[in-house]
């Protein structure tokens, strides 16, 4: 398998999270945040992902979605 097939990458347009990377195989998301804080969210599913980083607000999203459902732990 390639690279590319393990983790997707994507920046993300918010003012409060800055970029969204889901290891597919582990389906944990790690999110980096403006202040340089940075989260690991294990059970992501790529649904869920895709979902999230298409939605209009991500920090919404985060709040309404993922936020009460999925374990963050801060890794940075």
């Amino acid at each position: 398998m390639k690279a590319v097939e393990f983790l997707c990458e994507k920046a993300v347009e918010s003012s409060w999270i800055t970029n969204l990377t889901h290891n597919r195989p582990n389906k944990t998301v790690t999110m980096r945040l403006s202040n340089g804080r940075t989260f690991s969210i294990p059970g992501i599913t790529r649904t869920m992902f895709e979902r999230w980083t298409n939605s209009p607000s991500k920090g919404k999203f985060w709040h309404d979605r993922i936020k009460n459902v999925y374990r963050a732990t801060r890794i940075k």
